[in-house]
C-alpha cells in the first residue's frame, strides 16, 4: 500500500482491511485501520490518493475520503474509508446539449472539457445519439445516462481509464473446472430460484386517442340531452340537420353556446330540443383504455402460466404498454440462478463473465460477476469472496432499480368500464430495422366508364326464328341461332 507515493504497508491493521468492488457504475471502495504509538507518527489524511496493489497488479486506487480518529490512552486508531477515482469523476458538472454525435464523440468532448488526468481508451460504443442535454449533472451520471440509452456498461479503472463496453463484453482471467484449483473447491454456491416468476403479463395503461368517429343521434322535439358512446378527447363538433353548432363546455359555460358537452359524464345538452326527426351527428376522436397482454410461450411451456398485472397510467400508447410489459418478462419470465465462492486469486472484478463447467455439480454455465470482496489477514494473506448472477438474474436487478425511482404504478379498473385487450407473444429475435419513407401527396383519379351487353338467352324460346342448316352442325356460339334440319325416313320404309 502507498499514500501519496509513500509506502504505508507496515502501518496496517491487516485483519481490518477489504476491498469491495461492486458491478460496473458502482463505486469501489476500500477500508482499513492503522495505528499511531511509540515512534509509529503517520497520519492518514482525507484526500491523500492511495494505490494498492498485490504483485504487479494494481487491485484498488483511489481517494482517502474519511478518517475516524479513535483515542485509547496512548494509541491512536485511525479507521480509514477510500473511494475509487469516482471521487475526482464528479468534481465537474456537465452543461453540454450534442446532437447527432456517437457516444464515442461525447465521452471524447466531456473527457477533454471537464476533466483532467483521466483516459478514455477503453471506451468503445459508436452508437448514435440524437439528442441528449446535461444540464449541471456530475460526469458519473452522464456516463450513467448514455449506458442507459445505449444498453452499454461502464466504470473507471484503477489507471483512471473509463471503460464504456457492451454489457457481458469483458471476460474474467480465469474460469472455474472442478480440477484447476482456482477456487476453494467447497466454498462454491450455486442457487436457483423460480419463485419469481412472471410469464403472462397484462398492463394497463393509461387512454390513448382514436381516429375521428361520429356518434348519431335523432331528434323527438322535447329531448335536450344525449349520452355519448365515446368519451372525447378534446371538444367534439356538432350539427343537427346537417347544419353547425357552437359548443361550449357544460358547467364551464354558461351561456351563449348551441349546446354543452361534458367530458367525464360523456353527453351533450341543447339549449333548445332539436326538432323531431332532425339528424344531430357528434364528431370528435374518442378516447379508448390501453390493456396489453404479453407472454412468453417457451417459459409457459416450461413452467406453467403465471399471470401478473401492472396498472401504468402514464403510458399512452399500445407500444409503449408492450414495451414495458417486455421489460418484464425480460426480467421474470425464467428463473434465476446465483452463486458465490471464495478464492485466493486476485484479478477478478464486478462486470466480467465467467464461466463455472463442473462435472460434479452438473453445471456448465456463464455467469456474471457482481461483486467482489477482499478480507485481508495479513500484507500478504487475502480472502476473495465473489458474488455471481446469471444474465437474466441481472435483468431483474436492474429492472428493480429502476422501479424503485417510479411512483406506484398499482390500481384497479372500474367494473364498468370497456376495455380492448391487445395480446402479443414474445418472438426470441433481435431485428434492426432503417427504414426511409418519403411522403407523398395523394391525387384523387375518378373516371367513369359505361358497359353495355348483349345476351341471347335461349334463342327459340324467346322466339327468334333459327336457320336451319344440314346436318352435321355444332353451333359457334351461345348468340349463333343456326341449328341441324333433321328428316324423318319412317314413312320412306315399305
Amino acid at each position: 500500500m502507498t499514500i501519496e507515493s509513500t509506502d504505508r504497508t507496515a502501518y496496517i491493521d491487516w485483519p481490518s482491511f477489504t476491498i469491495e468492488n461492486i458491478l460496473n457504475n458502482q463505486v469501489d471502495t476500500c477500508s482499513f485501520v492503522t495505528k499511531k504509538y511509540g515512534d509509529r507518527t503517520w497520519k492518514p489524511r482525507a484526500g491523500d490518493e492511495i494505490e494498492i496493489t498485490d504483485g504487479l497488479s494494481t487491485i484498488f486506487a483511489g481517494v482517502i475520503i474519511e478518517v475516524e480518529e479513535e483515542t485509547d490512552a496512548l494509541l491512536i486508531r485511525y479507521r480509514v474509508e477510500c473511494k475509487d477515482w469516482t471521487h475526482y469523476l464528479d468534481r465537474s458538472l456537465v452543461v453540454e446539449s450534442y446532437k447527432d454525435k456517437t457516444v464515442n464523440e461525447i465521452i471524447d468532448h466531456i473527457n477533454d472539457n471537464y476533466l483532467s488526468g483521466f483516459t478514455i481508451t477503453n471506451v468503445d460504443c459508436d452508437i448514435f445519439v440524437t439528442s441528449i442535454t446535461f444540464n449541471r449533472i456530475p460526469v458519473s451520471q452522464c456516463l450513467q445516462i448514455l449506458a442507459e440509452k445505449t444498453n452499454y456498461s461502464w466504470y473507471i479503472d484503477y489507471d483512471k481509464d473509463i471503460h464504456f463496453f457492451a454489457k457481458n463484453s469483458e471476460t474474467s482471467p480465469f474460469d472455474l473446472t472442478d480440477e484447476n484449483g482456482k477456487y476453494i473447491f467447497s466454498s462454491l454456491k450455486i442457487t436457483e430460484d423460480i419463485s419469481q416468476i412472471r410469464n403472462k403479463i397484462y398492463v394497463r395503461g393509461g387512454e390513448a386517442e382514436a381516429t375521428s368517429r361520429d356518434d348519431n343521434f335523432v331528434g323527438d322535439g322535447t329531448k335536450k340531452t344525449f349520452a355519448l358512446s365515446y368519451k372525447f378527447a378534446s371538444k367534439p363538433t356538432v350539427t343537427v340537420g346537417g347544419a353547425s353548432k357552437t359548443v361550449g363546455i357544460d358547467f364551464l359555460d354558461t351561456s351563449g353556446y348551441d349546446c354543452y358537452w361534458n367530458y367525464n359524464e360523456k353527453y351533450i345538452r341543447f339549449d333548445t330540443a332539436p326538432a323531431s326527426s332532425a339528424a344531430i351527428v357528434v364528431s370528435g376522436n374518442p378516447l379508448y383504455p390501453i390493456l396489453i397482454q404479453v407472454q412468453d410461450d417457451v417459459s409457459i411451456a416450461e413452467y406453467g402460466t403465471y399471470e401478473f398485472s401492472l396498472i401504468d397510467k402514464a403510458i399512452k400508447s399500445n407500444d409503449e404498454a408492450r414495451l414495458y410489459g417486455y421489460s418484464q418478462l425480460t426480467a421474470y419470465a425464467n428463473n434465476i440462478k446465483e452463486g458465490s465462492f471464495q478464492t485466493y486469486e486476485s484479478g477478478l472484478r464486478s462486470g466480467q463473465a465467467i464461466n463455472i463447467q463442473s462435472t460434479v455439480r452438473g453445471t456448465n454455465e456463464s455467469f456474471l460477476i457482481q461483486r467482489v470482496n477482499l478480507q485481508m489477514r495479513g500484507p500478504n494473506d487475502g480472502l476473495w469472496t465473489v458474488e455471481l448472477a446469471t444474465l437474466r438474474t441481472l435483468g431483474i436487478i436492474d429492472f428493480l432499480q429502476k422501479l424503485l425511482m417510479a411512483y406506484d404504478r398499482m390500481g384497479a379498473i372500474a367494473e364498468s368500464e370497456i376495455v380492448t385487450l391487445e395480446m402479443s407473444r414474445t418472438d426470441q429475435q433481435t431485428v434492426d430495422v432503417t427504414e426511409s419513407i418519403t411522403k407523398k401527396t395523394p391525387n384523387a383519379d375518378t373516371q367513369t366508364a359505361n358497359c353495355t351487353e348483349s345476351i341471347s338467352k335461349d334463342p327459340l324460346g324467346a322466339g327468334v326464328a333459327p336457320d336451319w342448316v344440314l346436318a352435321p352442325y355444332v353451333p359457334s356460339g351461345h348468340t349463333d341461332t343456326k341449328r341441324e334440319m333433321l328428316l324423318d325416313y319412317s314413312s320412306y320404309l315399305y
